[in-house]
């Protein structure tokens, strides 16, 4: 209870002064931000990353990264329609003053993955596969996947073997808990990073 009241008195306080200081035009003076965000998160609100922050920042090279849902993954009606469609009410429309990328599949019949780019200030999107693919049975990300490869002993679906800590929480494919209808715990949110060498090519 006190640790969530913390992160909201923080945050809150955050906010407020974000908002200030874009109101004075003094965000200028902040150093390029890279964001990487699921698309689907409950925990930390997509909505307001774009809203809050993102839709706030002058022309400074900021880049927000989005993991779209894994729309290979046949779920069905054990999901909420919205999360299909997250994706398109999220981002204004371009041109914009950030680099937009857009993780996601190359088509919805296929777990390849693909990037959807569009600079700042352009509004034509390009698209690069990466050569990647999301492992059968994942469907989105939560807001703690980043840092977990897959070979994490915990939470990863290929743990290293050389590693063992006696449970393996990444063995279940799962999904971010707000997307679902059914309260299962095969398909809660899903802390590995499948698509972790990403961010070996972004770092």
């Amino acid at each position: 209870m006190n640790g969530g009241r913390q992160s909201y008195l923080l945050t809150n306080t955050l906010q407020q002064q974000i908002t200030r200081l874009a109101r004075e035009k003094r965000l200028d003076r902040l150093a390029p931000l890279l964001t990487f965000q699921s698309v689907i998160d409950f925990t930390v609100s997509t909505r307001a990353v774009v809203s809050a922050l993102y839709d706030l920042l002058p022309p400074n090279g900021s880049e927000l990264v989005l993991f779209d849902v894994n729309r290979s993954a046949k779920f069905g009606q054990l999901l909420r329609t919205a999360s299909d469609t997250a994706l398109a009410r999220l981002l204004p429309a371009p041109p914009r003053l950030f680099r937009a990328t857009i993780i996601t599949n190359a088509n919805p019949d296929s777990g390849e993955v693909v990037e959807r780019v569009t600079e700042a200030g352009a509004v034509e999107e390009q698209s690069r596969a990466l050569g990647m693919s999301y492992p059968p049975g994942v469907y989105s990300l939560s807001h703690v996947a980043l840092p977990f490869p897959m070979t994490d002993s915990l939470y990863g679906m290929q743990p290293d073997p050389d590693e063992n800590f006696g449970v393996n929480i990444g063995a279940i494919a799962r999904a971010a808990s707000g997307t679902r209808l059914s309260s299962a715990w095969m398909l809660a949110s899903h802390v590995l990073e499948p698509l972790f060498p990403l961010f070996d090519r972004e770092n």
